[in-house]
């Protein structure tokens, strides 16, 4: 079964190599990125993460696919006080897009943020061109709580950021 073979782990220094750089220098894995018009390199990514791993209001994972690393998944914008945070994730094996990874990641996030963090709020943006992404988020639930219009300019268009949501389950 697909979801058994689908694992997150917390990201660690030793996880990055050069397919994770090649992930983020590929034009189609980083489409929809804001980061995908920079150069990255091992020496620049491992500056990224050791910032990343300084800050409390992040925690990255790793997307894990039968013990190959093939994505990576950010929960960021933490705030315990209000029990929310933001997610943001990259499929970065195109060999295995639109295999339902996505979809199953978004479960085991939700999951992890809901039940071990015990966050009451996820929020998700994508922009509205990022059909894929939509549809991952809309399989599990989560909603549609604005549209910032125009929000960013490429190649002489403006896009809308759709900003998706979901509130964790209420045993009644």
């Amino acid at each position: 079964m697909l979801k058994n073979l689908i694992k997150l782990k917390k990201a660690k220094m030793s996880d990055l190599d050069q397919n994770w750089i090649n992930w983020l220098n590929d034009k189609k894995v980083n489409k929809f990125s804001e980061k995908k018009n920079r150069i990255h390199t091992l020496r620049s990514q491992k500056k990224y993460l050791t910032n990343l791993f300084n800050n409390k209001s992040k925690i990255l994972f790793m997307i894990r696919y039968k013990n190959k690393n093939i994505g990576t998944m950010l929960i960021s914008k933490i705030s315990k006080l209000k029990k929310e945070c933001e997610i943001s994730y990259m499929i970065g094996d195109k060999s295995l897009w639109n295999k339902n990874i996505g979809t199953n990641v978004i479960e085991l996030i939700a999951n992890y943020i809901f039940n071990k963090l015990n966050f009451k709020k996820i929020y998700a943006g994508t922009r509205n061109d990022n059909f894929s992404s939509q549809k991952i988020l809309i399989k599990n639930e989560f909603k549609i709580e604005k549209k910032i219009k125009n929000y960013i300019k490429e190649n002489n268009k403006y896009f809308d950021r759709l900003i998706f949501y979901k509130l964790k389950k209420v045993a009644s």
